[in-house]
């Protein structure tokens, strides 16, 4: 019974607008990330004046990263399926952070070799398609919706496939928790 409500909270928060329902477009979101990341601060305009202050200057506030949690995965020992210069790679799974807080927004990024047409996260049977905005670079804006009492606290795997047009495909799986 417990799964059966388990499985019908999820078809629930999935059909009224995937499990992290889109609130932005993925445009919007790719003209608000910054070409190249850069972890030092923007310099501060500096104002010629003609006597100092005799107030302190106040605290400038830090800006807070877009993605907290930067997953790059290890080249596998194993021998990939579809070895070559065109096979399909992840490089570079960013989200906003690894413990998703429900109900608030996540960000998500992913960095793939530039042969790879699409990007899907997989969750519980679930599929949510996270949308291009360069070649090489999907990303997105997701709203995540209140979760139900007995998912809280609890982690899960989410697959993150990238897949050229011929159908080969490349899986990172990482483990999220949700608070």
């Amino acid at each position: 019974m417990r799964a059966l409500a388990f499985l019908l909270t999820i078809a629930g928060a999935f059909a009224v607008g995937g499990a992290f329902g889109l609130s932005h477009a993925p445009r919007r979101l790719a003209q608000q990330q910054p070409a190249g990341e850069s972890t030092s601060p923007p310099a501060p305009n500096v104002e010629a004046s003609a006597r100092p202050s005799a107030q302190p200057n106040a605290k400038t506030a830090t800006p807070v990263p877009l993605y907290r949690f930067i997953y790059v995965p290890t080249p596998s020992p194993i021998v990939t399926p579809f070895p070559g210069p065109r096979a399909p790679k992840i490089f570079e799974v960013d989200l906003s952070d690894q413990t998703l807080v429900t109900p608030a927004d996540l960000r998500v990024r992913v960095l793939t070799s530039p042969d790879v047409s699409t990007v899907i996260a997989r969750a519980w049977g679930y599929e949510l398609a996270i949308p291009r905005v360069e070649q090489g670079t999907f990303a997105a804006q997701y709203t995540v919706p209140q979760a139900p009492a007995f998912l809280i606290g609890r982690s899960f795997d989410v697959d993150f496939v990238a897949s050229v047009p011929d159908g080969r495909n490349s899986t990172v799986t990482l483990q999220l928790g949700l608070k």
